[in-house]
């Protein structure tokens, strides 16, 4: 069986490496998915090489959102339907997104709840409010049982 695993398991990573896609990369080694999904539970090894290959294919991708940003793309230019030449275009959105992960105290979207004066916030809720809510859901779903028309009453 090892023999076996052996045959597939290099192309499978090498491709995984590549497309960071696991059901490609099985496809390229001639294998089901479900065979590497098994092999990853059983074989420790062969999930962090999984998982090393997955990085190494979002390095990849990584390195191109950046080329993108940075150098941009070449893209044609036409007028009176006739190509006349080329612009190079920038990613915006490349750019912000990748300062967003590399830089996430200064870039990223957030949210901050505080509680008074800046304080950190904080969900305080009595027994008197918390059986009082427990009541009104309640009462709401009874009114939705009765409000519901039982199949066996249309027979």
């Amino acid at each position: 069986m090892g023999d076996l695993r052996h045959l597939w398991t290099n192309a499978f990573l090498a491709h995984l490496a590549e497309c960071g896609i696991l059901t490609d990369a099985a496809a390229v080694a001639g294998v089901d998915r479900s065979t590497v999904w098994r092999r990853r539970q059983d074989d420790a090894d062969f999930a962090r090489a999984c998982d090393e290959a997955v990085d190494m294919a979002a390095d990849k991708l990584e390195a191109e959102a950046r080329r993108r940003a940075l150098d941009g793309t070449e893209e044609p230019v036409y007028q009176g339907g006739q190509l006349v030449g080329t612009k190079r275009v920038y990613s915006d959105s490349l750019m912000a997104l990748l300062l967003k992960g590399r830089r996430k105290k200064v870039f990223a979207d957030r949210t901050e709840l505080t509680g008074a004066d800046g304080g950190p916030a904080r969900l305080e809720v009595d027994d008197t409010a918390r059986a009082a809510r427990i009541a009104q859901l309640v009462a709401v779903a009874q009114a939705r049982k009765q409000s519901t028309i039982d199949i066996d009453d249309l027979v």
